[in-house]
């Protein structure tokens, strides 16, 4: 991994179709912020990947207007809701 002399972004590797028998030998990285372009002679084996999970924990929950108070339930209302919630999450796994 390699950042950006630059600006200090990342630096993502970029096929140059210009010459493809020296492509193979050399590997350019490019900046997505600013374009600096480095040319790096002994590339190591650079793979790009998007993938990212989600917890349950991190997706939305909606909360009603009038549950959002927590003045109008009482102990054993908040605790009871508390457990729905907990619930709602362990069932989705």
């Amino acid at each position: 991994m390699e950042f950006c002399e630059k600006c200090g972004a990342l630096m993502l590797p970029k096929r140059d179709e210009t010459d493809t028998e020296k492509s193979k030998k050399t590997l350019v990285l490019e900046c997505r912020e600013c374009g600096y372009e480095k040319i790096v002679k002994s590339a190591p084996a650079y793979k790009v990947e998007y993938r990212i999970k989600h917890s349950p924990r991190e997706k939305i929950v909606v909360i009603e207007e009038e549950s959002r108070q927590k003045d109008e339930l009482s102990g054993d209302e908040q605790r009871e809701r508390r457990k729905e919630i907990l619930e709602h999450y362990e069932s989705e796994d």
